[in-house]
């Protein structure tokens, strides 16, 4: 009798103790973004340009979206905002679909694909404050027979919203104003 009393003296306890616990609320839910691009034309050859994996900073180089605060040094790392891609590869996928919709048939370059040339990005900043200046610098270099036939660099900024969706479409305009600074000069 005394050891059924003190279970459920026990049983109370703990379960007096599991009330005590505060409320957390609702868990937040999780938001993806992408980025966007021009649908791209029918490509009618097969594709004479390869972009490389495009390279990024470290702290660019995760799931969740990185906002820069105004001061210019501080970052956020926003957990329930993240990509649904790989930001580096969302970033070849616009370049390839902005380059093919002005004409120049690009693909991701993956392991045995045949093209003419190699599209090598590195992005060296690729953000910015909320109600500030989202801004894109990178460089960039097309190889030919593993020679180097083009390379520039490209730095611009865009406005970026209050919002993080209108962020993420500041971040798409200025990747594909990069593909068009690039096929400017394949032509």
């Amino acid at each position: 009798m005394k050891s059924r009393l003190a279970v459920l003296a026990l049983a109370l306890a703990l379960s007096g103790c599991s009330l005590s616990l505060p409320f957390s609320g609702p868990t937040k839910s999780v938001h993806y973004y992408v980025l966007s691009s021009p649908v791209p034309a029918a490509q009618v050859s097969a594709p004479s340009i390869g972009v490389l994996p495009v390279t990024m900073p470290g702290y660019l180089s995760r799931p969740q979206l990185v906002v820069r605060d105004s001061d210019g040094v501080t970052i956020r790392i926003n957990d329930f905002d993240r990509w649904a891609e790989e930001p580096a590869e969302g970033v070849a996928r616009v370049l390839c679909g902005t380059l093919a919709s002005l004409g120049h048939s690009a693909v991701p370059l993956r392991t045995g694909t045949q093209v003419d040339s190699r599209l090598m990005v590195d992005i060296r900043r690729f953000d910015g404050p909320l109600d500030g200046d989202v801004i894109l610098d990178a460089v960039w270099t097309i190889q030919k027979d593993k020679k180097i036939v083009r390379s520039g660099s490209f730095v611009a900024r865009r406005a970026a919203g209050s919002s993080l969706e209108s962020m993420v479409e500041a971040q798409s305009d200025l990747v594909q104003m990069l593909a068009r600074d690039i096929a400017g000069k394949l032509d």
